[in-house]
Formats: C-alpha cells, sequence, structure tokens
C-alpha cells in the first residue's frame, strides 16, 4: 500500500497546481503587527497537536492576536480523539482529498480565502494537499522552514538544520517575527 501512496503523491506533484496565488497583497508583518494568524501543518500525533496547541496559546497571549487558526492534514482514515473540533482548530482528511491530492472541502477552501496576516507553515517536508493550500492561500505573509519545493511559495524561508525540534524551528519563528519591521511599529499615530 505504500508503493500506491508514493505514486500517488508523485504523481501529484506533477499535477497539482501549486502556482502561487496571483492576486495576493503581499505584506511583511510581524507579531505586533498582525491581528490574524494561520498555521497550517500535517498532524503527527497528539504530542505535536498539544505543541500546536500550545503555540496558539502562546500568540494569544504574548502577542494579542486573537484571530488565531490551526488547519491540520490527518492522514488516518479514522479522525483521532484529540483532533475533536476546536474554536481555533479544524482539519482534514485524505477522504477530501481528489485524484490529484488537492484538498476539496468547505473548511479548507475558507481557509485559503482568509487575509491572515501572518501565515505559518509547520511542515518541514512538502505534503501535496498543504503545498495546495500554501500556493493559493490569500495570506499577506507566508512563513515556513526552507525546502527546496517551497521557495516560491514562502515570503520568508527559516533554515533549519535536519534534526531541529518543534522548539527550536519555534524559537527562530519568534525571534524574527518579533523583530521583523519593529521600526514601523513606533510610527506615530
Amino acid at each position: 500500500m505504500k508503493f500506491v501512496e508514493q505514486i500517488k503523491e508523485t504523481l501529484s506533484r506533477y499535477f497539482l497546481d501549486t502556482k502561487p496565488e496571483a492576486n495576493r497583497r503581499v505584506k511583511v508583518n510581524n507579531y505586533s503587527q498582525s491581528t490574524s494568524v494561520g498555521i497550517i501543518y500535517k498532524e503527527k500525533n497528539e504530542s505535536f497537536y498539544i505543541l500546536v496547541k500550545q503555540f496558539v496559546k502562546y500568540l494569544k497571549a504574548e502577542h494579542g492576536i486573537r484571530d488565531v487558526l490551526a488547519m491540520a492534514y490527518v492522514a488516518e482514515k479514522q479522525i483521532p480523539y484529540w483532533q475533536v473540533q476546536k474554536l481555533e482548530f479544524e482539519f482534514f482528511s485524505p477522504s477530501e482529498l481528489d485524484w490529484k491530492l488537492k484538498p476539496s472541502s468547505l473548511e479548507v477552501d475558507n481557509f485559503i480565502a482568509r487575509d491572515f496576516d501572518i501565515l505559518l507553515d509547520f511542515t518541514l517536508e512538502p505534503y501535496p494537499p498543504l503545498m495546495h493550500m500554501l500556493a493559493k492561500s490569500r495570506a499577506r505573509f507566508k512563513v515556513g522552514a526552507y525546502h527546496p519545493q517551497k521557495t516560491d511559495l514562502l515570503d520568508m524561508l527559516v533554515d533549519l538544520d535536519q534534526n531541529s525540534t518543534f522548539d527550536e524551528y519555534v524559537n527562530k519563528l519568534n525571534h524574527f517575527l518579533t523583530i521583523l519591521n519593529k521600526h514601523k511599529h513606533a510610527e506615530p499615530v
């Protein structure tokens, strides 16, 4: 079965439309300039979900960003018990993918259409369903880990070591998204 999945992924990379959204307004934002943040990630396990949940709480508590929405791709056929609908968490599964592995659900379409100030990509490897979302998102500033297949899709690439942990990745994100454009935040009113 793994072989069939690899063939599907290879074909989807060829056929999936990952040209960046043409009508997107790009604007470099830091946390203090942002009112909304979107997060995309591939669900790995419950402990990873908890890390993302803690990060969402951090954005709200430390930076006052009230509008945070995380969208997870859950690769299993059965949705894990911890991935129950939460206010700031949504998910989609393989049953909501077409043959090109393009997600087709109302939740995904709404997420893509949202004009987030910042979109954070928590995937290190390119997954076709999330690559589609990353390419088509109308978010103003897209940030994620460096990968050769993502260079045209992200506005800011974070360079990570091969063995970097989630905490190291988040620390780098927090560092750059806190100091970036700091001088613009102090503009006179």
